[in-house]
């Protein structure tokens, strides 16, 4: 699968010092290593949150309920792992604007990783509820903790602040992958891999919810490892050459 059709790999983005010469300094380069390593880890503790998440027996409020309260370590370590996997995301994303070269993309990639960003911040923050619910299974009666959990839920802020971060769990990273296509800082090919993941949700199979994930999220390696090329040496040389 090709990974990338970045025309354009040079270009001036050292800010010019006092003295009227290209700024040498680092920083460039480490905020994009910083963020490639995100982006990569972003998949990896997703993936990782979702594989150890605690079985429930279905979908309703009370089995979930019953779920984290059922094993606190499990439900605090899938959890944790989630809540990191967003704030990378988060964090990363927002790097994903100096990838632009050339006039596409300068308006949907910088839309996309904003907008992406904020719904992961949002994301990130909802997965407290499953430490407070885990626990109010555990200290008062599981019809008691599903009522609280229900009712919680259905207050608008936090039912706006759960469909607010849900977006960049169903549409956020093909955005992403669609603006840098749309740039042309990666191939169109890698929105095979979300629409493929979301098949997995139909498969009959017990693995296929979580393949099905970390398929849909598995581009953003690509996305974090050419912030990482662009972080190089050699780029950062020929981007002074060019200033």
């Amino acid at each position: 699968m090709s990974t990338a059709t970045d025309r354009t790999d040079v270009i001036a983005t050292a800010a010019p010092s006092a003295s009227g010469s290209p700024d040498v300094s680092g920083s460039p380069a480490f905020v994009r290593a910083a963020a490639g390593l995100a982006l990569i880890a972003f998949p990896v503790l997703f993936t990782a949150g979702i594989a150890t998440s605690p079985p429930q027996a279905s979908d309703a409020s009370r089995d979930y309920v019953a779920s984290l309260g059922a094993d606190p370590w499990l439900t605090a370590l899938s959890a944790g792992l989630l809540h990191y996997s967003w704030v990378a995301f988060a964090l990363g994303v927002l790097a994903i604007i100096g990838l632009v070269r050339g006039p596409r993309g300068r308006v949907v990639v910088p839309l996309a990783a904003i907008v992406t960003s904020f719904s992961a911040i949002q994301l990130s923050g909802l997965l407290a509820y499953d430490w407070f619910i885990g626990a109010a299974a555990n200290t008062v009666p599981l019809d008691q903790a599903t009522t609280i959990f229900d009712t919680a839920v259905a207050d608008p802020w936090v039912s706006t602040w759960l469909v607010s971060g849900r977006l960049v769990g169903f549409v956020g990273v093909p955005l992403v992958i669609a603006a840098l296509a749309r740039a042309g800082v990666v191939s169109w090919w890698l929105l095979l891999a979300p629409v493929i993941g979301f098949a997995g949700f139909f498969v009959p199979v017990s693995f296929g919810i979580l393949a099905g994930m970390a398929l849909s999220v598995a581009p953003m390696i690509v996305v974090g490892a050419r912030l990482l090329q662009r972080a190089s040496a050699r780029v950062r040389r020929e981007e002074l050459a060019a200033a």
